[in-house]
């Protein structure tokens, strides 16, 4: 081997190592490689000089460093798309990749898997994921969407006043994301206005426009529900204003019911 190609041999070790997993024990040695779980049940970490196995432990997961999976951008996008094929196919590598592991990649693959069982309206196979995740990630990202649907998932059998009990309760937390807190807040407000309570649902669809606004669909459903509200509570210049919002500037599937709620309240302006 002459000296150019040396050298070119230790920038390829030298990025392999940058971009191995690290895998940290309990008693502080480190190894680096690529980490899984093995059909033992063992941490598994495969490296240059070998594999080598250990019971969970042995390893300190807090110390612990996993790459990036290639395909992570791919459920990205399948999550915003809700492409839910995609999202089973890559959620199900991971998953067994890092079964039972308290690591991010982990605690994403068991989300992932949540909401594909909701979805098949597998509520055993979502039940017993709702729990694996809490057992391994009490305080989690994902903890507010879980909570979502898990109650999602049993609303129908729960009274209407235990269900605002609920999801005012989980608010109450904080522990939810942007988007579970914004969908808890459109569930709780649509509920309100079933009760009529309808100044309870217009504080929880404004809260959905003020804090979350970046989320568009649920943004123009909180608009609508501001109107309806305003239009219940009888004060037609405040419902007049949010279904010129959603008439004026929004597309989509409230727009032309928008003009129909315009045309009808300007007319009972003019009595």
């Amino acid at each position: 081997m002459n000296k150019r190609q040396f050298v070119i041999m230790l920038f390829l070790a030298a990025g392999l190592a940058a971009n191995a997993d690290e895998l940290v024990l309990a008693n502080g040695t480190r190894y680096k490689g690529t980490i899984s779980r093995n059909a033992k049940g063992q941490v598994e970490i495969s490296t240059s000089k070998g594999s080598f196995s250990f019971d969970d432990e042995k390893v300190s997961f807090k110390q612990t460093k996993i790459n990036e999976p290639g395909d992570f951008s791919d459920y990205q996008t399948a999550l915003k798309k809700k492409d839910f094929a995609k999202i089973k196919t890559i959620s199900g590598s991971w998953g067994k990749r890092f079964q039972g592991m308290p690591v991010r990649w982990n605690e994403m693959a068991l989300y992932g898997k949540a909401l594909v069982a909701v979805n098949d309206k597998k509520d055993e196979e979502a039940k017993k994921i709702f729990e694996e995740y809490g057992k391994l990630f009490p305080k989690g990202a994902y903890k507010g969407e879980i909570d979502v649907l898990d109650l999602d998932m049993r609303s129908g059998d729960m009274s209407k006043d235990d269900l605002i009990k609920k999801y005012s309760g989980i608010l109450a937390t904080g522990s939810g994301s942007e988007a579970a807190n914004a969908r808890m807040h459109l569930a709780l407000a649509k509920l309100q206005m079933e009760a009529k309570d309808y100044r309870g649902a217009l504080e929880n669809f404004a809260s959905v426009v003020v804090l979350y606004g970046d989320i568009p669909d649920l943004e123009l459903e909180a608009l609508w529900g501001c109107g309806e509200a305003y239009e219940a509570l009888g004060e037609t210049k405040n419902a007049l204003f949010y279904f010129e919002q959603i008439a004026e500037d929004k597309e989509g599937p409230y727009k032309k019911e928008a003009q129909k709620k315009i045309e009808n309240l300007k007319k009972q302006e003019n009595k």
